[in-house]
């Protein structure tokens, strides 16, 4: 593809960087079904959780490559929204119908399911339904719905309080200045050891995290950056190995006193991978991979559903498949039995949910982002609507 090996702008598509969201996409789903496999040994699957973070990091980066000097220079507000709506509302939408769909099934047909939770209750309450519909998940205080969805709720107000700023900042290093401002609630609550509150939080966190790969968007401009056109074969090798040994030691070491560094380690690692120099980059980018980050958005979407409706057959026939259920003190669910059958589990799960997720793909996520692209831009000119920076949610 053009453009690889060089600094992209314009929306076009960070291969590697694509292909590492994929992946982290699936370490999500593993993350999200502990059991007593081999597998959940790992403190990278353990965390799985600080995906979310290099999401929000990666973020910033390409929707700051794509959109922050066409704001500053006039790109319209609500086609800019509408876009990002565009790209991340229609499976959103349809994860909750489905839902509520399976809702109703087990009310008309008397369906089980794990823990014996009745339908329409507890994160399934319908008073928690607006939160969701409106992208307000976290400020309800409470996990709902489609779970992993919080963290879309969270970035589409990300979204919203960079182009507004953005657009009103038209000087040199404005990028610089846009990502001082978002970062700056976060680090003031810091400071004063506060919590702003449910939702809040979880905003500021994620404008902190946006707001770094603001910065590494804003480096690429930097004179010094003509430097990196230096790097390749064993040196860029060398640098991705750096850059991917120090993310993983952090994500296997996170809890300690230097936890607070794993964001900018992530804005270091998307910075060097951006560069696509070296071996690493390159078996990110052979097919499979390739794949695997095309369905990211897909996977972590539909993935909940999918673990939750295994978890019910295990809660139904574990016995006769040695799989039981186990409660952990924290009241989390656990498969747990036999290790091997354990980790055979799990990558059925994964397996699923990536075979699910390219029927989402192809029948909702993209035909719903390109019917908006239609609406948002009837002469499908790239001037007025850039091309889609799907390295980003």
């Amino acid at each position: 593809m053009a453009g690889q090996g060089r600094a992209k702008a314009g929306g076009e598509r960070f291969l590697a960087l694509d292909s590492m969201r994929g992946l982290l996409a699936s370490t999500v789903v593993l993350f999200h079904l502990p059991t007593d496999g081999w597998i959940w040994t790992f403190r990278y699957v353990q965390n799985g959780f600080l995906a979310v973070t290099f999401f929000f990091v990666l973020s910033g980066f390409v929707i700051g490559t794509t959109y922050g000097d066409r704001l500053a220079q006039g790109f319209p507000l609500g086609r800019f929204l509408g876009l990002r709506l565009g790209r991340i509302y229609p499976l959103h939408l349809f994860m909750i119908l489905l839902l509520i769909a399976y809702q109703l099934a087990r009310m008309w047909l008397h369906i089980g399911a794990a823990r014996d939770i009745p339908p329409f209750s507890d994160r399934f309450a319908p008073w928690l339904l607006p939160y969701n519909f409106l992208l307000l998940q976290k400020y309800a205080g409470t996990l709902s719905w489609n779970d992993p969805s919080w963290s879309i709720g969270v970035e589409w107000w990300a979204y919203v309080i960079f182009a507004l700023i953005a657009m009103r900042i038209t000087i040199r290093r404005g990028l610089l200045i846009t990502a001082g401002l978002m970062i700056a609630p976060w680090f003031c609550f810091q400071l004063r050891h506060t919590n702003p509150g449910a939702g809040w939080a979880e905003t500021f966190e994620c404008m902190m995290n946006f707001g770094l790969g603001l910065v590494v968007c804003d480096v690429r401009k930097w004179g010094l950056w003509r430097h990196t056109d230096r790097i390749r074969g064993v040196a860029g090798t060398i640098l991705e190995l750096v850059a991917l040994a120090i993310g993983l030691w952090m994500i296997n070491h996170f809890g300690n006193k230097l936890s607070l560094l794993i964001a900018p380690i992530f804005a270091f690692s998307i910075a060097v991978f951006s560069l696509e120099r070296g071996l690493i980059s390159r078996l990110l980018t052979i097919a499979p991979m390739l794949l695997i980050g095309e369905l990211s958005y897909s996977i972590y979407m539909i993935h909940h559903f999918i673990v939750d409706r295994m978890v019910d057959v295990v809660w139904f026939y574990g016995a006769a498949l040695h799989l039981p259920i186990q409660a952990t003190a924290s009241g989390r669910t656990v498969i747990a039995g036999n290790w091997i059958a354990c980790d055979l589990f799990s990558l059925l799960i994964v397996a699923l949910v990536i075979g699910f997720s390219v029927l989402s793909f192809r029948y909702v996520e993209r035909p719903a982002r390109l019917w908006s692209r239609r609406m948002l831009n009837p002469n499908h000119s790239e001037k007025v609507t850039p091309l889609d920076p799907t390295a980003a949610f």
